[in-house]
């Protein structure tokens, strides 16, 4: 009972912040999300109006399923990317484990703006692509695609999100045994059935969890998309933003808010469910 207690004890500021700092906050969103907005400000009211609103206008499911459309496919990438160098790292390359963790968490603590603004420069018509294209021969003019596409806002997502990806892969493979892929060669598997049967199903919880931190910040960004999406690269972020900001609509924000984040929360559990079915994850 007393080390029950203890550890009672020892999570309660942790407790205490996440009350005020997120369950507090979320609640008032939700709260706002069923008010109305008047010319004389906020009307404390109940009313499922501002979730019917979302549903009158065509655009803001054009921008949601774009939203996650783009989203979706960064977190694709992020994976992919991000899984060979964990495993690398992991079994592989030992020895620079440190130094490469080191360079990921470096790039974590750079400036969000810059980073964006760095890869607004590279995809220019004067950007380093385009010229390299030119040079080679490869293209006559700038590729119009490369900045203020949703092409553009994926590259930046992926580059941005990635850390996030390989570190929980990173960390799941690190409970993978090599005995285990042993074993399974000595019992007649190849490299691959031994890396599809053994170590991905071992490590598909770091998947998934990389998986998700990057599609659920992707989706919900609003400044890569503002900055090299342009008109054809908008997200739903931006309208959200739009609604507490410049049109100081709280209710109809919170709602379309919450709406969207159902619909990643929805998605988010049919992929759980899915590899489960599939018995690539428990």
């Amino acid at each position: 009972m007393r080390k029950g207690k203890t550890h009672i004890w020892l999570l309660l500021p942790f407790w205490i912040y996440y009350i005020l700092f997120f369950f507090i906050p979320l609640g008032i969103l939700l709260t706002y999300s069923f008010w109305l907005t008047t010319p004389r400000g906020l009307v404390p009211t109940f009313t499922l109006e501002n979730y019917w609103a979302i549903f009158s206008k065509k655009l803001y499911f054009i921008l949601i399923l774009r939203s996650i459309r783009i989203a979706f496919i960064a977190a694709i990438i992020c994976v992919v990317v991000s899984y060979p160098v964990a495993y690398s790292l992991t079994f592989k390359y030992k020895k620079m484990q440190d130094f490469v963790l080191y360079l990921i968490l470096i790039s974590l603590f750079s400036n969000y703006l810059v980073r964006i603004y760095a890869w607004k420069t590279i995809l220019g018509g004067q950007g380093l692509i385009n010229q390299i294209l030119q040079y080679i021969g490869l293209t006559k003019e700038p590729l119009p695609f490369l900045l203020y596409s949703p092409t553009a806002v994926i590259i930046t997502l992926v580059f941005i999100f990635v850390p996030f990806t390989i570190l929980p892969i990173f960390s799941s493979l690190q409970n993978v045994k090599p005995e285990l892929i042993e074993a399974a060669k000595d019992l007649g598997a190849n490299n691959f059935e031994a890396f599809y049967k053994v170590t991905l199903p071992l490590s598909m919880s770091g998947v998934v969890t990389g998986f998700i931190f990057s599609f659920i910040l992707s989706a919900g960004d609003y400044v890569t998309p503002q900055l090299v999406g342009g008109t054809t690269g908008m997200m739903i972020g931006k309208i959200v933003a739009d609604q507490f900001g410049m049109r100081y609509n709280w209710p109809f924000g919170s709602a379309l808010s919450y709406f969207t984040l159902f619909l990643l929360a929805l998605l988010v559990y049919c992929l759980i469910w899915i590899l489960k079915i599939l018995k690539l994850r428990r």
